[in-house]
């Protein structure tokens, strides 16, 4: 195969496309100090950033050169600086382009800081104890923040693009300068009273210089956060920005663009879930089945054995109870029997012609009467003798009376 030979200006393309076309060397950050620094007339700002292995040739536009020159930069201060790789073709150099400076040693601002941080955690204000969850299903979301920039922009596009159907409410503010603390202090006391009732606050603002970020480092903001009763999320500057509202507010979110992605559930995201969620509980529903059923069997064999145990203490008191009915009628008869026997033999006594079998009779007149005394009968009258085999007719010849 021929061997390839590229131009110089084909190999400057190259590297111009792999490094500015690379995500990778987009919004980086880089850290070094300060040198060759120049002020060109165009209003653009030229130094380089080193430390004690390597150089990198730097610049920050005229359109952010600001944010470096409020920090009163000078050669050899450390500082941070917040942007990409780029590839200057005629040159054939790699430079980085900043968009945001921070400077590491920041002097009176930061002893205020550090000592209004001792302040509020003293007063409880950082305490994770008091701080309120974020509903990540919110319908209806406040943003307080300026309303033009690329902040606002970020915010309302990753929100409906994540979650179309949230209501998005922008309570307009100015994010520095001497008034700014109140203006946000109100616009953070006139959502908690808007209606709709909000879900979210989203306080904050797009990247800038220390100085400009300081609003959120102030008290009447802090107070305004804390008595919040609607959760805030704090999104300030870029990812190594930190101020004292991302220590009291409810969560600190890294970017504005990542607070958008904090206060909303993507509807993919949102379909995984409930499908997570579906799957699980039908899980739990088998779970819960599957030990119904081996309760129901247990229960079931308890409840036969039981039964059985029943019907064998059943058949035990059936068997007692039938002989000792048995028992007590045979006991009944035997008393009756005895009784009837008693009743006999006494009945036989009475029995008139019981004596008839020792030789007695009756003596009856012919209409049957019994005749038991000499009084009832006259001389010549006809009467009968009964004797245990038959009867006798006679006629009375005389009567004879005792002691007569």
């Amino acid at each position: 195969m021929e061997n390839k030979i590229f131009s110089v200006a084909e190999i400057s393309q190259i590297f111009k496309e792999a490094i500015e076309g690379s995500n990778y060397f987009k919004n980086i950050y880089v850290r070094g100090e300060v040198g060759n620094l120049t002020f060109n007339k165009s209003g653009h700002v030229y130094f380089s950033l080193k430390d004690n292995q390597s150089t990198i040739a730097a610049m920050i536009w005229k359109s952010n050169a600001h944010k470096l020159t409020n920090l009163n930069v000078k050669e050899g201060m450390e500082i941070t600086c917040y942007g990409r790789l780029t590839y200057y073709v005629p040159s054939g150099r790699v430079s980085f382009e900043a968009v945001d400076v921070t400077v590491e040693g920041k002097g009176d601002l930061q002893e205020i800081f550090e000592e209004r941080l001792k302040e509020i955690t003293a007063l409880g204000w950082t305490d994770e104890s008091r701080k309120k969850p974020i509903n990540r299903f919110a319908k209806n979301i406040g943003l307080i923040t300026t309303d033009s920039g690329a902040a606002i922009k970020d915010l309302i596009t990753t929100l409906k693009r994540r979650m179309p159907s949230v209501n998005i409410y922008l309570f307009p503010t100015m994010v520095q300068g001497e008034t700014a603390k109140f203006d946000i202090a109100n616009k953070i006391q006139q959502a908690n009273l808007f209606e709709p009732k909000l879900d979210i606050l989203i306080v904050g603002r797009g990247g800038g210089s220390y100085e400009d970020l300081w609003t959120f480092n102030e008290m009447e903001v802090l107070k305004a956060i804390v008595d919040s009763s609607i959760p805030i999320i704090s999104a300030v500057g870029h990812e190594p920005d930190i101020t004292l509202s991302d220590y009291v507010a409810d969560l600190r979110a890294a970017t504005p663009t990542a607070a958008a992605e904090l206060a909303s559930i993507s509807t993919e995201e949102l379909l995984k879930e409930l499908a997570y969620n579906y799957e699980n509980q039908i899980r739990l529903f088998k779970n819960v089945y599957n030990n119904q059923q081996l309760k129901i069997e247990e229960f079931k064999k308890q409840n036969i054995l039981k039964i059985n145990n029943k019907y064998d203490l059943q058949s035990l008191d059936l068997n007692y109870i039938e002989k000792s009915f048995i028992n007590n009628i045979n006991n009944i008869i035997s008393r009756n029997e005895m009784f009837i026997e008693n009743i006999e033999s006494k009945t036989a006594l009475l029995d008139p012609k019981k004596p008839l079998d020792k030789g007695f009779g009756l003596i009856m007149s012919k209409d049957k009467q019994i005749i038991n005394s000499v009084d009832k009968v006259d001389i010549n009258q006809e009467i009968k003798l009964v004797l245990k085999d038959g009867e006798i007719e006679t006629i009375i010849k005389g009567v004879k009376k005792h002691g007569k």
